[in-house]
């Protein structure tokens, strides 16, 4: 077998093409005084147990401060951060003021990082003329923007640019199929109205937000809820059962009167009606609204899933102000708050929901009659594109 010698300059060339993330690794040496190091190589390594790990030149003085302190913090740095990474790269005297907060371990880290995670040292691996560092997470958290990353790439920096999300999750194959189909209307929709646009699906008894495109939208400012689940419940998530069998509609009754503790079937049944009249959904009320993010997706954005019955608390709050938007029309609502509108695939069915959500609440009636018609459209369009994948 032959041996190919490259040199490190090649190496360093050719790997310039690959982008990486930029973090700053910091702790607290002994003598009290903080430490701390750039890398590109954070990376999440195990699951169980959480565990994620860099790479540090060996020759490194900081590196030698934060091996002696056993533990560390990762900041992840955002997209705006670059001022941030050269002040740490290039050692500035006032790089410290850029982490203005303690770990729950008190090592410094950027109260506005993209991610931050808090560690100590588990092993320490001789990789070449690197150690590759594994540290067993005792911490972490998102930043409050909840922004993209700052990206590395040939020698300059910069952001991704992610026009759609979608879910990964076994079991959903078929609903993940027709979401790779619609993705295009989706994205193009987005982009046209400035309105966050986003894929439902119903199921098991369970609404899944499986795509969303437009989540940087100014009005939006959400970035984490594909993947989160709701329970299919009356008088909530309508547009799913206007067409749908007594059976299903029965236990979508069910499963609201459960949650809410009350009869909901009055109610449940004028929605219902409005959605088949006007063949939408309309949601209205930024406090519900911001109740449903809080109790869906919890108070740090991330998706909720073991504590559904939390979502009682929204059905009784449509509930209470007796939600107009299940049955008026948009011209007569103010505050509305999202759009929703059904995907027919095979056998005319209701296979999908796409909606526009984030509005401000203030967005006169013309402009949301124009979303609509749009958003009816890639609806349309998205039907034709599920029907022509064929049977599941």
């Amino acid at each position: 077998m032959s041996t190919v010698t490259v040199s490190s300059q090649e190496f360093r060339r050719a790997l310039a093409h690959y982008p990486t993330g930029v973090a700053v690794v910091t702790a607290v040496g002994q003598d009290g005084s903080p430490v701390s190091m750039v890398v590109g190589t954070f990376t999440s390594v195990s699951l169980d147990p959480p565990l994620v790990g860099f790479l540090a030149d060996r020759s490194s003085a900081s590196w030698e401060g934060i091996r002696a302190a056993g533990r560390f913090c990762v900041s992840v740095l955002g997209a705006g951060h670059e001022d941030v990474c050269r002040a740490f790269a290039t050692k500035a005297p006032d790089r410290f003021r850029h982490t203005t907060t303690l770990s729950s371990s008190g090592c410094p880290r950027l109260e506005d990082a993209a991610l931050w995670v808090d560690c100590e040292i588990e092993d320490i691996l001789i990789t070449g003329d690197h150690d590759f560092v594994l540290g067993g997470v005792r911490d972490l958290g998102i930043g409050e923007e909840g922004g993209l990353p700052l990206l590395f790439l040939r020698g300059g920096y910069g952001a991704p640019k992610i026009a759609s999300l979608q879910l990964e999750a076994p079991g959903l194959g078929p609903v993940l199929r027709m979401a790779d189909a619609v993705r295009p209307e989706v994205e193009a929709l987005a982009r046209e109205v400035g309105v966050e646009c986003i894929v439902l699906a119903a199921v098991d008894g369970e609404v899944v937000m499986i795509a969303a495109a437009g989540f940087e939208s100014a009005a939006v400012g959400s970035r984490t809820q594909v993947g989160s689940t709701f329970p299919l419940a009356a008088p909530i998530a309508a547009v799913f059962m206007a067409w749908a069998g007594p059976q299903e509609r029965r236990q979508w009754l069910a499963e609201g009167t459960r949650l809410a503790g009350a009869d909901v079937s009055g109610l449940a049944e004028a929605s219902l009606e409005a959605v088949r009249t006007r063949g939408y959904e309309i949601a209205t009320g930024r406090g519900v609204s911001e109740r449903f993010r809080r109790i869906v997706l919890g108070d740090e954005g991330e998706p909720q899933a073991d504590e559904p019955d939390g979502f009682a608390e929204v059905v009784r709050a449509v509930l209470e102000q007796h939600d107009p938007a299940l049955t008026l029309p948009l011209d007569q609502l103010s505050d509305v708050t999202a759009l929703m509108v059904p995907v027919r695939g095979n056998d005319d069915r209701v296979v999908l929901s796409l909606g526009l959500i984030g509005f401000t609440g203030t967005e006169d009636h013309s402009w949301l009659q124009q979303c609509l018609g749009r958003l009816e459209q890639a609806a349309d369009r998205a039907g034709e594109l599920i029907v022509a994948l064929g049977p599941a």
